[in-house]
């Protein structure tokens, strides 16, 4: 998996939230768009990352067991 700075920033906002977060609280807590946040966010459920479904842009995302330990992996 290639690194991406704000893949990586979606995946460590999501580490220290520990319920979870909604897309779009995700997207302001970046400052990043909601499409960027989105496409982050469903790269990294593909590989299993992150649990998100997208849902009228309020999904909530968490990270997975897998996103901790690729964390890790990037010394993050």
């Amino acid at each position: 998996m290639p690194l991406d700075k704000d893949r990586n920033r979606t995946l460590v906002a999501l580490r220290d939230a520990p319920q979870g977060m909604h897309s779009r609280d995700l997207a302001s807590a970046l400052s990043l768009s909601l499409d960027v946040v989105e496409r982050h966010l469903q790269y990294c459920a593909d590989y299993d990352l992150v649990t998100w479904r997208k849902k009228d842009a309020a999904g909530l995302a968490m990270i997975t067991d897998r996103g901790r330990d690729y964390l890790i992996r990037q010394s993050l």
